[in-house]
């Protein structure tokens, strides 16, 4: 197997959304109710993904399913790439740090204007389950927002060239983040370097293992002593 280690950086073309369902979704606790069912506009500080300091960050699955996705759109041969991403595909970060942050002082001033660099996307959802209308508050950051992660993969599954490809074809077919079937978190591929190519020790790895397997049958097996059988002579009388 030839590992192979990339650094890449996006960024994007069309707003970055943030709809994380996570534990704070559902609180174990009851908590005093924003709003009402369908329309609460404190929802997105439920929804949103930050550090401590306020800077927004995407988690390593969304990136994964994102390449997935893409390579759906690479083709090989009678298929796609889809398959073999998605079996050695690594995002080797757990968070992937976007170059925004949250307002520091005071969260209300989350304004709607996409001109922002941050700013509140209200839009209205329809609900699958009812088929009713549901008013959604998430995070976005505007067009320009940018993130850098690292990815390992065995190139004789994905080449890097291939790797480049796919990355290309998730920006520009699949999208990360939220909101991505109406064309968000649509971003273009500003570079990509490889790190670590690690074929060198895995081949000469491999290569040992075959001579030993061979020289086997030639070597040690046909130097053994075969014992001789001992022909049954009956019982003594």
């Amino acid at each position: 197997m030839a590992t192979v280690t990339v650094e890449v950086t996006i960024e994007g073309t069309r707003p970055l959304l943030w709809h994380h369902f996570g534990p704070d979704a559902i609180p174990l606790e009851a908590k005093p109710r924003t709003g009402k069912a369908g329309n609460d506009p404190d929802e997105w500080k439920k929804t949103v993904l930050a550090t401590e300091d306020g800077q927004l960050y995407v988690e390593a699955s969304y990136v994964f399913a994102c390449l997935r996705a893409g390579a759906k759109h690479t083709p090989r041969k009678r298929g796609t790439m889809q398959p073999f991403v998605g079996a050695t595909l690594q995002v080797l970060e757990d968070r992937i740090l976007i170059d925004r942050w949250l307002p520091k002082r005071d969260l209300q001033t989350l304004q709607r204007s996409r001109e922002e660099p941050v700013y509140l996307d209200v839009q209205s959802v329809r609900n699958p389950a009812t088929g009713g209308r549901n008013v959604r508050y998430r995070v976005a950051a505007s067009p320009g927002w940018k993130g850098a992660f690292t990815l390992k993969f065995d190139n004789t599954l994905v080449s890097a060239a291939e790797m480049e490809s796919i990355i290309r074809d998730a920006g520009k077919f699949a999208g990360l983040g939220d909101g991505r079937t109406i064309g968000f978190g649509r971003f273009e591929l500003r570079s990509i370097k490889t790190v670590t190519h690690s074929d060198g020790a895995n081949a000469q790895k491999q290569t040992t293992t075959k001579h030993l397997e061979r020289n086997s049958k030639k070597g040690v097996g046909a130097r053994r002593t075969k014992v001789p059988s001992v022909p049954h002579s009956g019982s003594a009388e």
